[in-house]
């Protein structure tokens, strides 16, 4: 029994290193190379943040809608939750249409749409023989 408690102890300190050796070179593979690898690394990095905080947003919206119903019609605090309900509303919305607010501000600011705002890479349009473009 000794023995086997002996052998568990010394393969769960053996395990995090032979797994920190076998992917030091996937590591060293996968590093970016140029500042636009790591700025679209980053930008990826904020969209799914970005996604990930709007699913929840929309969790607790709901659960708090759920839990709050029943007590809406009463006169303590009414108004209070019909603040709520709106300023969540109001909060969701703008957490939505972010991506159409900064493509309306680089077209305002930059003209015809320079930089794709999923990627922050210069955007090509297609034109055709006639001028028009996708």
């Amino acid at each position: 029994m000794h023995c086997v408690k002996a052998i568990v102890r010394s393969a769960g300190s053996v395990f995090p290193l032979t797994l920190l050796l076998l992917l030091s070179p996937a590591s060293a593979e996968a590093a970016v190379q140029t500042f636009q690898e790591l700025a679209l690394d980053v930008v990826e990095i904020i969209d799914t943040a970005t996604i990930t905080l709007i699913v929840f947003a929309l969790v607790v919206y709901f659960w708090g809608m759920a839990i709050n119903i029943p007590h809406f019609g009463g006169e303590k605090g009414g108004e209070k939750q019909k603040a709520f309900f709106f300023w969540g509303l109001l909060v969701l919305f703008v957490m939505v249409s972010i991506w159409g607010i900064i493509q309306l501000l680089q077209n305002t600011l930059f003209g015809d749409n320079p930089f794709d705002p999923a990627t922050g890479a210069p955007a090509v349009t297609q034109c055709d023989a006639f001028g028009r473009c996708d």
